[in-house]
């Protein structure tokens, strides 16, 4: 084989140089509009506040997060009327924001509103037998372990289609950590 065929037998890809500079402002567009939305629900979401239940010592700190149980969690498990992977839960509020379950809707084709204006839908998802909301970790800056071993309720914002995100953990008087 001669050189020239070698070179002729090499695989060559050109792509336009406008090809590859649509592509990545595509990409900005999606990610920034992802940012914004997220953005947007932690400004004008609702405030539900859920409280931590206990975890297993051994697996609560380690490296730079903490994994979060929720105690609400139990209480979903004992109404749940199926095995979905998804659902809603419908809870009340106190003076603190604090949820209180009222009911379980484990039916994800049933996205019904709520009539009581009081109630709050929350969605939740079943994996490995464990309720899980937004999110069941919490990372945080190295060294900063102890700091959040006293969180007794996450902080979350809830958007009108029963979406969490976190917010912010809680001590005991709410104040944030």
């Amino acid at each position: 084989m001669t050189k020239r065929n070698i070179e002729n037998s090499k695989l060559t890809v050109k792509c336009p140089i406008y090809l590859v500079v649509a592509t990545v402002l595509a990409l900005l567009v999606v990610v920034n509009w992802d940012i914004f939305q997220k953005e947007q629900h932690l400004a004008n979401g609702k405030v539900v506040r859920l409280t931590l239940a206990p975890v297993d010592p051994r697996s609560l700190m380690q490296g730079d997060y903490m994994v979060l149980n929720y105690a609400i969690a139990a209480d979903i498990s004992k109404l749940m009327q199926s095995n979905n992977a998804a659902g809603f839960i419908k809870v009340s509020l106190d003076n603190n924001q604090v949820a209180s379950l009222v009911a379980v809707d484990d039916k994800p084709a049933s996205n019904t509103s709520i009539d009581n204006n009081e109630l709050i839908k929350i969605q939740y998802r079943l994996r490995n037998n464990r309720i899980k909301f937004a999110s069941n970790a919490f990372f945080f800056e190295e060294g900063q372990a102890e700091r959040f071993e006293w969180a007794k309720y996450g902080e979350f914002r809830v958007n009108e289609q029963g979406e969490l995100l976190l917010d912010a953990l809680l001590d005991r008087d709410f104040n944030k950590l």
